[in-house]
């Protein structure tokens, strides 16, 4: 019998969920005294996965390389069978080969598992063999059930069934909350003289100062690459200036923005720059017009809550990028345009297929862009009213010169993304397989724009949260990765006053 102090080895059953959402949790779940029950339901899951249509190349990917790891146990014979003696106490540990991690991979009891529940919901069968094994342990101290899932659902009928559910926690964002997530921006209040002094040291677009000389204490290392530093005048509240943090330059400086903005010489203030008559609302907006402006910065990530302007700064960058300017005077160059040389494929959109409620689309008839266009609705709406404010038809330009490109996250795999602007809405639909294949299409020549909202309410996805979906994976994984790369966290909602009450709904 074990002391008091002793864990109870665990029982783990992995539901093809968690399997898919990391395929090297395997060993992992395997590590110590631990027991890993392979179901075989989630064997027959991962068949169909791998033909599944109605699955991303991601997910299909990770099911084959699932797959492929207990072929590997199965070729090696480290997958047991008799596990029910052991759960019985009528066979020890010892006469189980054991995994290279210490513990012991083992088939499911070869009982039918489903019994008095319905074998077409999968999840049933899951809980039914959770069941059957704490019904087969003769000693509760000695051994303990856990399911791990990355359905929730299936989560909360662990709990209703008196079984421990958890999440999948290897791989994941280690963080306690969506508002520890990088802000790629911060506040810092000075004294005016110090204000004073970064307007003296140069011109405008040229003028920097070092972080030792803010007169606060704010170390170099904990600020990251590009991140927006809002120098506040500790006096006077409205009185500010935009930076953005520079480690490279003696220890770390705060260089001023030349994209986003201009200094005003009349008024003696920097004044936000509008861009296809689209002018930044606050000084996060203007930070991140900056960095989508900014050729140095491949890649740009804003996120922010709903109506916080994402979709339509980003496309209003975008345009400039691909399409330049409009004016009623046509200059004939000798020359071809920089932006249209060098993002010559144009505009790409994407965005994650998950919707936000349970209706389906359906078969939709049409050509790949009439597909995916219902998907796409926002980023095109943000085009025409752009191009109303311009009185420009932006979406005819770009078709016409066959610029404007849209596919399916579904479609990347072996594809290469390059010479155009990118951008991917609502990414926090997006799982694990989504970011990896995703990021690892881009070319240098590309400039990328993510965009979406952490927090949970806008996850339309079953199978990610905020730690595991695609944008906070990204955010993670690139902060601080270089100069050419800048995040920004959006914070107003602009869309007005009925849909801001909306966030206490």
């Amino acid at each position: 019998m074990p002391t008091a102090s002793t864990q109870p080895t665990s029982i783990i059953i992995p539901d093809t969920s968690a399997l898919i959402e990391n395929p090297e949790v395997i060993a992992r779940l395997v590590k110590g005294p631990n027991v890993l029950l392979l179901p075989q339901r989630v064997i027959e899951e991962l068949g169909a996965l791998q033909h599944s249509r109605m699955k991303s190349d991601g997910v299909k990917m990770a099911a084959r390389e699932v797959t492929r790891r207990v072929l590997e146990l199965r070729a090696a014979g480290l997958i047991n069978h008799g596990v029910k003696d052991l759960l019985k106490g009528t066979r020890t540990t010892e006469s189980f080969r054991r995994h290279p991690s210490g513990g012991i991979v083992a088939w499911e009891p070869d009982d039918d598992p489903a019994g008095r529940y319905g074998d077409r919901s999968g999840d049933n069968v899951i809980l039914a063999t959770a069941r059957a094994v704490k019904e087969l342990i003769t000693d509760d101290e000695r051994f303990a059930v856990r399911v791990i899932s990355e359905d929730g659902n299936l989560l909360l009928k662990c709990d209703s069934l008196g079984i421990r559910g958890e999440n999948l926690r290897f791989g994941k964002i280690e963080l306690s909350s969506p508002k520890d997530l990088y802000r790629g921006h911060r506040k810092v209040f000075v004294d005016g003289a110090v204000i004073d002094a970064f307007i003296e040291s140069g011109e405008p677009g040229e003028r920097a100062i070092p972080v030792s000389a803010l007169g606060v204490e704010l170390d170099a290392r904990a600020l990251s690459w590009n991140e927006g530093v809002i120098l506040t005048d500790r006096d006077r509240n409205s009185e500010f200036v935009l930076t953005r943090f520079n480690p490279s330059r003696s220890r770390g400086v705060l260089e001023d923005l030349r994209f986003a903005q201009y200094w005003d010489r009349k008024r003696m203030k920097y004044m936000p720059r509008p861009i296809l008559g689209f002018t930044p609302g606050d000084p996060l907006q203007v930070l991140a017009l900056e960095f989508l402006l900014d050729p140095s910065v491949a890649l740009v990530v804003i996120d922010g809550r709903a109506g916080s302007g994402k979709t339509r700064l980003t496309i209003a960058a975008a345009l400039y990028l691909t399409c330049g300017q409009p004016t009623a005077a046509r200059i004939r160059r000798s020359q071809p345009d920089e932006n249209e040389s060098r993002f010559h494929n144009g505009l790409l959109l994407l965005r994650p297929e998950y919707s936000s409620s349970s209706f389906e689309t359906g078969y939709l008839p049409g050509d790949l862009g009439d597909k995916i266009g219902p998907w796409l609705a926002p980023a095109l709406q943000a085009i025409r009213a752009i191009g109303v404010l311009n009185e420009h038809d932006f979406l005819g330009q770009l078709n016409a010169q066959k610029r404007l490109h849209m596919t399916s996250t579904a479609l990347l795999r072996g594809l290469d993304i390059e010479g155009c602007v990118a951008m991917v809405d609502e990414l926090q639909n997006g799982d694990r397989h989504l970011a990896k294949t995703l990021m690892s299409r881009f070319s240098h020549t590309a400039k990328v724009m993510l965009t979406g909202c952490i927090d949970p309410v806008q996850i339309d996805n079953p199978y990610v949260d905020w730690r595991s979906n695609a944008l906070a994976r990204i955010k993670h994984t690139y902060r601080d990765f270089g100069p050419y790369v800048a995040q920004i966290s959006l914070e107003k909602n602009y869309r007005g006053p009925i849909s801001t009450k909306a966030d206490e709904l």
